[in-house]
Parts: structure tokens; sequence; C-alpha cells
């Protein structure tokens, strides 16, 4: 129970610090002054270094241990995001996102691969379930008290407990168990190294259908969900004003957290492990495409939107858990490392093409459509998973 609670809270810090600037960032723009330049260097300042971390820290991680760098992970972002809370300049500001940008990588390509270490085989589809439901409950806890906190006392504040949530993991992972030397890499830290492991990755047929299919998912998600509350504001929702849509979004979560928490029993219903993704998001692309319909509907989006958050976070659950059956214990971290980097560069693609495809179809049709697509692509692949990889016996 203590190792499920420290993987819980370290990918709670990781979904936390990703979500939190949403709604932080109208407070930070009135309390300092940031000009649209200034903002988005604030918000992409993470994402950006954070990518680039990613794709360094798996060797290493596979190297010297998963839980070395869950506690320096969370040891400096502690640090790093109590002294952004004292900043007062959007330079600072941005520097402190890059510096989490750092840490926060060391923490979320860990755990995964740490639960591989820890939990034995048959137990991991469950305990990833228990993991993931930190997803659904860090954007409820992010988007409530970002909006509280920041409008009624301080932006600060969601940081400064960020922070202090950090240092508490640190401490807490600190007395995890040491990572079983079988289970880490031997090979040389060098640039022939880091290429021979990630094109290994890329090429071996089960790892590369499932990173193009976390990617697509990745991106999907994004295109659907960042202009979906705007879209319920402006036009289906609008007379029920912004507190009712927000309500709406932040119960519908509990739909996340279902999903997470049911992954592990419904895979245990399939014969291969990623068989269940597929019905899965083949069920989430055909709620996305109908949310257009659903025009002035309150009942119609709050239903649809809580069957794409279970959806997405079962998904979630299924693909990050799963994954490590598909590599030696030794390239865990790597790949943890790189469906890292694959989710971020997905999220960014997806952000972008949502702004610009509800710019150009204001009825949402757009974004739905082409979401809805990438979804469908995305259960294909995991198909293709189900033909070419057999489940794995537990490689530790």
């Amino acid at each position: 129970m203590f190792i499920i609670a420290v993987l819980w809270t370290a990918f709670f810090v990781v979904n936390f610090n990703i979500a939190m600037m949403i709604p932080l960032l109208p407070f930070i723009q009135s309390d300092i002054g940031l000009s649209p330049g200034q903002a988005a260097t604030v918000l992409a300042a993470f994402p950006v270094t954070a990518l680039i971390v990613n794709l360094a820290l798996g060797p290493l991680i596979d190297r010297f241990g998963r839980k070395r760098f869950i506690v320096t992970g969370a040891a400096g972002c502690g640090v790093v995001l109590l002294l952004t809370a004292g900043a007062h300049s959007a330079t600072l500001i941005a520097l402190g996102r890059a510096a989490t940008g750092l840490f926060m990588p060391m923490i979320g390509a860990s755990v995964y691969a740490a639960m591989a270490d820890y939990i034995p085989a048959p137990a991991r589809a469950r305990v990833a379930g228990y993991v993931t439901s930190a997803a659904p409950i860090a954007f409820l806890c992010s988007m409530s008290l970002g909006t509280f906190l920041g409008g009624l006392l301080a932006w600060q504040l969601p940081l400064i407990l960020l922070g202090m949530v950090a240092l508490t993991l640190a401490i807490a992972a600190s007395r995890l168990p040491a990572t079983n030397p079988d289970a880490l890499s031997d090979a040389p830290i060098t640039a022939q190294a880091y290429r021979r492991r990630l094109l290994s990755l890329s090429t071996d047929g089960g790892a590369s259908f499932l990173l193009a299919a976390y990617f697509l998912w990745a991106a999907a998600t994004f295109i659907f969900l960042g202009l979906y509350p705007s879209w319920l504001v402006q036009h289906a929702l609008a007379a029920q004003g912004p507190a009712v849509v927000g309500t709406m979004l932040l119960i519908g979560e509990i739909g996340g957290l279902i999903g997470a928490l049911l992954s592990g029993r419904l895979i245990g219903m399939f014969r291969h492990p990623f068989g269940l993704g597929v019905f899965v998001l083949a069920g989430t692309a055909a709620v996305v495409l109908l949310m257009p319909f659903g025009n002035g509907m309150f009942a119609y989006q709050a239903i649809g939107y809580a069957l794409f958050a279970f959806g997405r976070d079962l998904t979630l659950a299924l693909m990050l858990g799963s994954a490590m059956l598909l590599v030696a214990a030794s390239q865990r971290g790597s790949l943890n490392a790189v469906l890292n980097a694959v989710y971020q560069t997905g999220a960014t693609v997806g952000g972008i093409a949502s702004a610009w495809l509800y710019g150009a179809r204001q009825d949402f049709l757009a974004n739905a459509g082409l979401a809805s697509a990438l979804l469908a692509v995305s259960a294909a692949l995991l198909w293709r998973l189900t033909k070419v990889s057999e489940p794995a016996s537990d490689p530790s």
C-alpha cells in the first residue's frame, strides 16, 4: 500500500503541474501585467523543456534506478515551485517553469517503470488503474484550487501547495526499496547508446505501434478538449453561464476517475492487455463525433463529457500500465520517458490544431471530426499491436 501511495502521489504531482497553469494564467497576467507574448512564453517554457529532458532521461533512469530519479525530481520540483511562487516578473516565472520542466520529467518518466519494479505482473493492470486515478483527481483539484485560491487569495498559493506536496513525495520516495540490480541497464551512457535505444524502441513492432497510438490519442484528446470549454461557454451552453459549464466539467471528471479505477478489472476480460483499448478508443471516437450535435442540450453534453473522460482515463491507464510488458526490465525507464515525450508532443500539436480548427469552424464540427478520426486510427494501431505482440511474461 505504501508503494502504491507514493506512485499515486508522484502521478498526481505530474498531472497537477500540467493542469494548474490554465486557471492561474489570468490571475498572473492581472497581477504582474503579462503581455500576450509573455503569457505564451510562460506557458511554453515547461513543455518545451520537458520534451527535451524526457528524451535525455530514459537511459539514465535505466542505468541508475527509478527510485533515485523520483526522489531527485520531487525534491528539485519542490524547491523550484516555491521559488517560482516568489517570482514577480515574467522572466523569472518563465525560468521557474523551465526549471520545473527539468525536474518534473524525472518523476513522470519513472512512475510506471517503478511500478513494474515493485508490483508483480498479475497485479500491475489493477495497480495502474489506481495510480492513473491521480490524473482526474489532479485535474479536479488544480482547476478548483486554481480558480478559488488564485481569484480569492493569491495565484502563488497553488504553487506553494504543490511544492510542499513534492517535497513530501521526495521524503516518502526515499523510503522505497532500491531498484533490483537485475532490472537496471549496464550499458554505457554514450551518444551511440542513446541512438541505439531510441531506434530499438521506434522500430520494435509492439513498441512502435504503441508509441504511434499514444501520440494520436494525445493529439486527439487536446484537439477536442482544448477548445471544448470555450465552445460550451460561447455557443452550446451559452444560456447556462460559465459557472454551470465549469461545474459540469468538474463533475464530468468523475467519469475519468471511474474509468481509471475500472481499467484493471476490465483488462482481465481480454486475452491481450491492449484488446480493451481497441473498444474503448472506438467508443470514445463515437462519443466525440456526436458532441457537436448536442447544441443547447445540457444533459447531452454532461453525459457525453463524462463518457469522454471515462474513455480518456481508462485508455491512459491501459497504455501506460501495460506498456512495460513490451520491453525488458532494463528498458522500462527509456520507454516511460519516450512515452512522456510522445505525450508532450501530441498534446502540443493537438492544442495548436484545436485553436486553428475552432477558428475555422465555431460549430466545433472540425474539432470533433478530426479528434474522432485520430482516435479511430489509434484504435486500429492498438488492434494491430495485438496481432504482432503477444502478452509478455514478467521480464524481471
